[in-house]
């Protein structure tokens, strides 16, 4: 049988103008770029989630560069000489992608990401106030997350996600456990980490959320109505709270879906059967999917 990255790669069309290594640029990507461009001096570093497949990034990169974006695509773990779980994750890569863009003349670097990426797009821009100047998160969470690996499950660890120079980054704990996560799954019949998360999105202290005013560009959020997976709707009402309260200086747009689950991707992924809201309603959460990828053009269009 083959796994999801194999299918991801079946499908890639475009090929990298660079490809970066550990060994020599620091961080391991795929710069694309488009034949006709339609955003003079910006790209996006574009990453994805918890589930570590560097092709299914490369696949969604496509679909923008496609449409005329320049895009770098970053594998931020899960790949030689990377992390292979989310212990204390280096901040650092994003940051690396983003000087070398910089240094070949881009004057504007943003980034988009989903789920763990999410997480990681909206950390990456509140350190790196002076590199990014936009964000994109799909199905974001408004905290640090405690550290995780997928082995025999998932098991939790005693340390942060990420880490930024060195020091992990304050975290909020989450409550995993096999029987919470069996007993969610079974009842929406969907892979379901909700109630893990929960308490910490709601409650988190102080110096675990993420503190996306210091974000230097504006930021678009996209999620579902309900997000089976973990509660991307609570963060992201907790993140325009946040906004808020800060009187944010920049453009903040917050787009949900009723029809539409944790993978709001434009590509159609076999990964998707795991949420009910797919199995049941394909053509709205694919109509979805696309309004997603629609407005995020526009947004990086018009506002960035």
């Amino acid at each position: 049988m083959k796994t999801n990255a194999e299918r991801a790669q079946e499908r890639l069309t475009l090929t990298p103008k660079t490809e970066f290594t550990l060994e020599r640029d620091g961080f391991i990507g795929a710069l694309y770029r488009p034949e006709q461009e339609k955003y003079p001096g910006k790209a996006v570093i574009m990453f994805g989630g918890s589930d570590g497949i560097y092709n299914l990034t490369k696949l969604v990169a496509e679909q923008y560069v496609k449409r005329g974006m320049t895009i770098l695509a970053l594998a931020y773990w899960n790949e030689p000489g990377l992390p292979d779980g989310f212990k204390k994750v280096p901040v650092e890569s994003v940051e690396k992608a983003a000087l070398w863009l910089r240094g070949q003349g881009f004057e504007k670097v943003g980034l988009w990401g989903i789920s763990m990426g999410a997480e990681l797009a909206l950390l990456a821009g509140s350190l790196m106030r002076s590199l990014i100047s936009c964000v994109t998160a799909v199905c974001p969470t408004n905290i640090c997350s405690q550290g995780f690996v997928k082995k025999k499950g998932i098991q939790q660890l005693e340390c942060s996600a990420f880490s930024w120079r060195g020091e992990e980054l304050p975290w909020a704990r989450l409550k995993l456990s096999r029987v919470a996560i069996l007993r969610d799954s079974l009842r929406e019949r969907s892979v379901c980490l909700r109630s893990c998360y929960e308490d910490a999105v709601l409650n988190a202290p102080e110096e675990a959320q993420i503190q996306v005013e210091n974000i230097s560009g504006p930021v678009l959020l996209l999620y579902p109505e309900h997000d089976a997976m973990w509660p991307s709707e609570l963060s992201a009402e907790k993140i325009r709270a946040r906004l808020k309260e800060k009187n944010f200086a920049h453009p903040f747009k917050c787009v949900s879906y009723q029809y539409a689950s944790h993978m709001l991707i434009p590509i159609k992924s076999r990964s998707t059967v795991m949420f009910r809201v797919e199995r049941k309603y394909p053509e709205q959460c694919w109509k979805s999917d696309m309004d997603a990828f629609e407005k995020t053009l526009a947004f990086w269009k018009e506002v960035w």
